[in-house]
């Protein structure tokens, strides 16, 4: 387990430029703040918890993970990057939920990044990598800030939320 905030500091250097999956796991008070617990019955959940209580709500797949892990972490909020869908999917979802200016606030989400935490596995290979996020997508733990490949009945409340906020919040930014 990694903190976001270290591994800022340390320029990213500790994680493995290898293909991989990655885990991205918040503080328990996220799933009231983001709304999940309204929009979803969250005991009939499995989600994957850190030794000190942090929930795992998002799953990812790379290419490279030292290169997405800091693209997540600390892409450059621009007009351009939102208007062209270039923006980090995870990165605009946090926007989304946490209710951020994207013009102005890019220090307050990174703040909110850094008290994240993240693990991850290597492997050979972006095919390998792929195969088993999609095992893990499907698999027994539920992760509701993921929209693409995530088809949990559990989580179709929140996710109908999620692409809502995500809609008006570009819709609200970009006029």
């Amino acid at each position: 387990m990694y903190s976001i905030q270290k591994l800022r500091q340390g320029q990213w250097a500790a994680v493995p430029t290898d293909p991989g999956i990655y885990w991205w796991y918040f503080p328990e008070s996220c799933l009231t703040d983001f709304r999940i617990t309204e929009h979803c019955d969250v005991s009939k959940f499995i989600l994957r918890r850190t030794k000190n209580g942090k929930y795992c709500l998002y799953h990812g797949c790379a290419s490279s993970l030292r290169q997405r892990v800091k693209w997540h972490s600390s892409q450059k909020l621009r007009v351009s990057a939102l208007q062209s869908s270039w923006l980090s999917t995870f990165r605009f979802t946090l926007l989304a939920l946490i209710d951020l200016d994207y013009s102005s606030e890019e220090d307050a989400l990174n703040h909110f990044m850094d008290r994240l935490e993240i693990s991850w596995q290597t492997f050979n290979s972006k095919s390998e990598a792929k195969l088993a996020e999609t095992a893990e997508l499907r698999g027994k733990y539920h992760y509701p800030l993921n929209i693409q490949e995530n088809r949990r009945v559990e989580l179709a409340g929140f996710t109908k939320h999620l692409k809502s906020a995500r809609k008006k919040y570009k819709q609200f930014h970009l006029l």
